[in-house]
């Protein structure tokens, strides 16, 4: 088999199976025939649901299979496939890619080989766009030509393709990108955290937290590796790279013998020195993030611009400017004395948590939670302690509904809605002046929702559908 440098320099002669036609692997298809590959793209969705792309397909000579099935597989010459991160490590497609022997690679990783520019890539259970987002603000406004890209929504391949001329690449990374990553390495790797999510697909949390890390030791030599310091005992990497730790406030703080040390404290963001003196940097006052996590994704930005000796003066406006993006803890509306919060990213239980963390002591225990939707798999049991504190009632959609009633129902009163708009409307029939209406699901939305953009702009349309008389009829 040829090495991956040695396909990736000519692929001119080389047979490509794409596997996956959403997003990614389209531009992956496209970037492979574009440099001269005959390109096969599968899929085993339905053709029905690929008309328009199989005629874009054809015109751009891509051979493209919808509604493909594993034993229509009939073998043949292939020289590299490249995986879409939806396709999983198991599924059918994974095993006609198996099956191939060739070289199989992860889009992410496929893009990267056709860009020349510097990458900084974060990953993390949680807060991944708000970082990423935010980071290019950062560096556009420290003068960079810069693009965000990855699990945020434009493909690496897609970048390849249309070749801007960038001097830093900010990309977010899924843990289903790293399944196929061997062959990314960044410049500055950022892990944010790690809590259970997606164990429908990985199987275990050890797989999952080693897919993250994973991340941390594909660093280029001289690169910086910055993660949560509570990861210290699992992170194994090279000695090349230079390790930053990132600490939140009322953790004990052991600074290490390389690196650097961050901190969240009680005033905002801080460094701390070789004497064990904080070093302020930037204050909670000038911030527009609210919440301990938010400032933590703040802190990696400045600990990952530092690496690469941009200094915070330098974007220091961006950073006291950024707001975090629709559909987290956004406020939708106060009617009567209600408040109604849409936080529909939070699509796992640690987000569901720190949106409670981060309301809840202001509000008491006032808030009514809309939560529920495509179950992952995970325990959903982290979250009782600031159900306790913080929720006067649960209203609970999807498919996991039964099992989050069974799970909390000793802890809050829940009640089941047949759908968002109902839980909508109860929660609000409900409410007293005061209350707090929070849509923080901690679960994923494809059981009801095309995603989590349609659920929280969703639930905004039937909170704004609302009449004042709606809203504490109950009484």
């Amino acid at each position: 088999m040829e090495s991956p440098n040695q396909i990736m320099m000519d692929l001119q002669r080389k047979q490509v199976l794409v596997m996956g036609a959403g997003r990614s692997g389209v531009a992956a298809a496209r970037l492979a025939r574009a440099h001269g590959a005959a390109v096969v793209l599968l899929d085993n969705a339905p053709e029905e649901r690929f008309e328009a792309l199989k005629t874009q397909m054809a015109q751009e000579e891509i051979a493209f299979l919808p509604g493909f099935q594993e034993e229509q597989w009939r073998g043949g010459r292939i020289d590299l496939v490249v995986m879409s991160p939806g396709i999983a490590q198991g599924s059918p497609m994974d095993r006609v890619a198996l099956s191939t022997k060739a070289l199989v690679m992860g889009e992410l990783e496929f893009g990267a080989a056709f860009l020349s520019c510097p990458m900084l890539a974060v990953t993390g259970t949680n807060g991944k766009t708000t970082t990423v987002e935010l980071m290019a603000a950062c560096l556009r406004e420290a003068g960079k030509r810069v693009m965000a890209a990855g699990n945020i929504g434009l493909p690496l391949s897609q970048v390849a393709l249309e070749q801007p001329e960038l001097e830093y690449l900010v990309v977010e990374v899924s843990s289903f990108q790293l399944e196929h990553a061997s062959s990314f390495h960044p410049l500055v790797a950022v892990v944010l955290n790690i809590t259970p999510d997606h164990l429908n697909r990985h199987g275990t949390m050890e797989v999952y937290r080693e897919l993250k890390l994973n991340l941390l030791r594909q660093v280029r030599a001289g690169g910086h590796a910055i993660y949560h310091a509570n990861l210290e005992k699992f992170v194994n990497i090279p000695a090349e790279v230079v390790p930053d730790r990132l600490w939140l406030i009322g953790e004990e703080v052991k600074q290490g013998k390389r690196g650097t040390d961050w901190l969240v404290n009680s005033d905002g963001l801080a460094r701390l020195e070789p004497d064990g003196t904080h070093k302020p940097l930037l204050s909670r006052a000038i911030l527009q993030l609210v919440g301990n996590h938010n400032l933590a994704n703040a802190l990696a930005v400045v600990a990952a611009l530092s690496g690469i000796g941009i200094p915070l003066t330098a974007y220091l406006a961006a950073m006291s400017n950024f707001h975090s993006g629709p559909h987290r803890l956004q406020p939708i509306a106060e009617c009567n004395g209600v408040a109604f919060f849409d936080d529909s990213k939070a699509t796992d239980v640690d987000a569901m948590k720190q949106a409670l963390k981060t309301l809840g002591p202001t509000r008491g225990k006032k808030i009514l939670l809309i939560a529920g939707g495509l179950d992952k798999g995970c325990a959903l049991l982290e979250v009782k302690s600031e159900l306790r504190m913080y929720v006067k009632e649960a209203y609970l959609i999807g498919d996991c509904r039964q099992r989050l009633a069974g799970l909390w129902r000793e802890e809050i009163p829940c009640r089941l809605c047949d759908s968002l708009e109902a839980a909508v409307r109860d929660a609000a029939a409900m409410a007293k002046p005061g209350d707090t209406v929070l849509l923080s699901p901690g679960c994923a939305s494809m059981d009801m929702f095309r995603d989590y953009e349609e659920r929280g702009n969703r639930f905004r349309e039937a909170v704004l559908a609302l009449s004042a008389e709606d809203i504490g009829k109950s009484e």
